[in-house]
């Protein structure tokens, strides 16, 4: 390609462009954009190689590049597409370009022409592309629940590393990303059948939970899962896939258990103190009721001061069994049952 009456696509192109000669590497030609972009005046721009553009710490990266393609910067043949660089301009500020070049004809020399767009934006939210994947990585992989996804043929997409260690302490096999999951060893058919079942339902759209339990082969103790299952949408609306999350809740069915039994003990705590509880106080109140307090000497005392001791007993005994009732590990109507 000569570069002859079309001079005014690159003077005038807002990209910034340069001609440099491949045997010597010297700059030829330069555009405005280019100069403004790069801070140098034109002769200053004029006075440099190709390669003088890039910092001194990337020099080595620029010419491992040229190699691992099978070529040097003296012999780059048609159009290059060299992708995203980092330059220096005038004040050492670092530039982030992605070059374009093709061959061309020059004051009689064979040059290559090159085209630098600036890709400062592009790297910004590459940075903060992976900066998001990091911080999603360290969020899902230090979490004790389990996450993973799999794809419509129910192999592994994804896996979070809690996930991984248990599969692998359930089966003794650490599954790994494009694994079958049907496939994998350490499962019966029937574990494989139903966990089949559970996929196929949310790649036909459900989103839904279960309660599953597994025995840990190390200390022999069953522990419940509550597993959701989530089916993955393309933006068109198409099932790619399913989504999962687990969380150990044996602790949790623990609590609720505990909970459960302690509320009946306090049901039975209260039926105790309003039956057994008032029958006694009712007698004693009605007995100090007719007692002479006026003469504490009346020979009728006497007897009443036994019955309030009887009474005074009846309510010791429930009581007891009050407090014992609240230690219990269980409930037991039976132990407020008088023989």
């Amino acid at each position: 390609m000569l570069l002859t009456d079309l001079s005014f696509l690159f003077d005038d192109n807002p990209q910034p462009m340069w001609i440099y000669d491949l045997s010597s590497l010297r700059i030829l030609k330069v555009n405005k954009a280019a100069t403004d972009k790069y801070g140098y005046s034109e002769s200053e721009f004029l006075s440099l190689k190709a390669n003088e553009l890039h910092p001194q710490a990337d020099q080595e990266k620029l010419y491992k590049t040229l190699r691992k393609k099978g070529i040097d910067l003296a012999v780059l043949q048609g159009i290059n597409f060299g992708g995203i660089w980092t330059h220096e301009d005038k004040n050492g500020n670092l530039i982030f370009v992605e070059l374009t070049s093709y061959n061309t004809r020059f004051e009689n020399l064979a040059c290559r022409v090159v085209s630098a767009t600036d890709a400062s934006e592009k790297m910004r939210f590459q940075e903060e592309l992976i900066w998001t994947k990091s911080n999603l990585e360290a969020l899902i992989n230090n979490t004790e629940d389990q996450i993973w996804s799999v794809d419509k043929d129910l192999r592994y997409v994804y896996m979070n590393r809690a996930y991984r260690y248990l599969i692998a302490q359930l089966t003794g096999t650490e599954p790994k990303d494009g694994d079958y999951t049907n496939l994998h060893p350490g499962f019966t058919e029937k574990q494989v059948m139903i966990w089949n079942q559970y996929y196929n339902r949310a790649l036909a759209g459900e989103r839904y939970t279960i309660i599953t339990e597994s025995l840990d082969p190390l200390t022999q103790t069953t522990h419940s899962f509550e597993v959701s299952f989530n089916p993955i949408y393309k933006i068109k609306g198409d099932i790619t896939g399913v989504g999962c999350f687990a969380r150990d809740i044996t602790a949790w069915l623990e609590t609720e258990k505990a909970m459960v039994d302690q509320n009946e003990r306090l049901r039975n705590i209260a039926s105790v103190t309003s039956h057994e509880l008032r029958r006694p106080v009712a007698s004693m109140l009605g007995l100090i009721n007719i007692m002479d307090r006026e003469n504490f000497f009346n020979p009728d005392n006497h007897e009443i001061i036994e019955h309030l001791l009887v009474v005074g007993k009846e309510i010791d005994e429930v009581i007891r069994l009050i407090v014992d009732q609240s230690f219990m590990e269980g409930p037991s109507k039976d132990r407020f049952k008088k023989p």
